[in-house]
C-alpha cells in the first residue's frame, strides 16, 4: 500500500508539473477567477490537490504505523524483561536444586543398594484385557510402557473372565490355555498361580500373551516381585549421577 501511495504521489507530481508546464494555467483578464481557469490550469490544480490529499493520508499512516510500531516495542520489551526476570527466578532455582543434590552423598545410597540386595519386593504390576488377538504385548500398570522381567523375577497371575450369571468367575478346565512369552520361554498359565521367570539376570525381557483360541474379555492380573539388585541399581544409579554431577558443578563454580 505505501508503495502505491508513494507512485501515485510521483505520477500526480509528474502530471502537475508537465501541465502547467510551456502554457497558461489562467486567462489575464477582469472576468471571475474560477472563469479565468483554463483547462491546464484545472489538470494541475487537480493533480496538486490529489498530490496534497495522497500526502496528508500517508503522513496519517505513517504517524499510526509509527504509533503502533512503539507500542509492539514496549510491549516486546514488557515480554523480553518478564523473561529475563523467568530465566533469572529459574536460574536459581537450578542451583538451589543443585546444591541439595550436591549435599547428598552418594555413597549412603550405594550403601542402601548393597544392604537391601536380595531383598524380594512387589516392583511392577499389569492388568491386560484379553482384546482377542493371538499374541499381545503386555504393559506395566507403572509406566504405561512395555513390561520387562529379568531372571528369577516371580509372577503371581490371576485370570478372571466375565460370566453369564453377570459376576467374575476364573477361567475354568474346559477353556482354551493361554499362555505368556518371556524372552525365550513359555509358561501356560492356570486360572492363578506363581511362576519363577526363567532367563538371565539383569537383562530385561518383554512379555507377550499368547492367546490361540483367541479369548476376548477375560482380564489378567500381574504382580511382579524380584531379588534382582539390577532393578535397584537401575532406579537409583541414575541419581548417583545426578549427585556426582551436581558436586562436580558445584566445585567448579567455587
Amino acid at each position: 500500500m505505501s508503495f502505491i501511495i508513494n507512485l501515485m504521489l510521483l505520477v500526480l507530481g509528474t502530471a502537475s508539473a508537465l501541465s502547467a508546464f510551456g502554457g497558461e494555467t489562467w486567462k489575464k483578464n477582469d472576468e471571475a477567477l474560477i472563469k479565468r481557469i483554463t483547462h491546464r490550469g484545472w489538470v494541475a490544480l487537480i493533480c496538486m490537490l490529489s498530490t496534497l490529499t495522497l500526502g496528508i493520508i500517508k503522513e496519517i499512516k505513517n504517524t499510526k504505523a509509527a504509533a503502533q510500531s512503539i507500542v509492539e516495542q514496549k510491549a516486546l520489551k514488557k515480554n523480553l524483561e518478564e523473561s529475563k526476570q523467568e530465566l533469572i527466578f529459574l536460574t536459581k532455582q537450578l542451583h538451589d536444586t543443585q546444591n541439595k543434590l550436591a549435599s547428598v552423598e552418594p555413597n549412603i545410597l550405594n550403601a542402601m543398594i548393597l544392604a537391601t540386595s536380595g531383598i524380594r519386593r512387589e516392583f511392577d504390576f499389569a492388568t491386560p484385557i484379553l482384546n482377542g488377538s493371538y499374541s499381545q504385548e503386555v504393559k506395566s500398570g507403572n509406566t504405561d510402557r512395555s513390561l520387562f522381567l529379568y531372571g528369577g523375577d516371580f509372577i503371581d497371575y490371576h485370570i478372571f473372565c466375565s460370566g453369564t450369571e453377570g459376576r467374575r468367575k476364573t477361567i475354568n478346565s474346559t477353556m482354551s490355555k493361554i499362555g505368556l512369552e518371556v524372552g525365550q520361554t513359555s509358561y501356560d498359565l492356570d486360572s492363578e498361580g506363581r511362576v519363577m521367570i526363567i532367563g538371565p539376570i539383569g537383562q530385561p525381557m518383554t512379555v507377550t500373551i499368547i492367546n490361540p483360541a483367541r479369548v476376548k474379555g477375560c482380564s489378567l492380573k500381574i504382580l511382579v516381585d524380584s531379588a534382582d539388585r539390577t532393578r535397584q541399581d537401575a532406579q537409583l544409579k541414575p541419581l548417583i549421577k545426578m549427585i556426582l554431577d551436581a558436586k562436580s558443578i558445584t566445585s567448579s563454580i567455587k
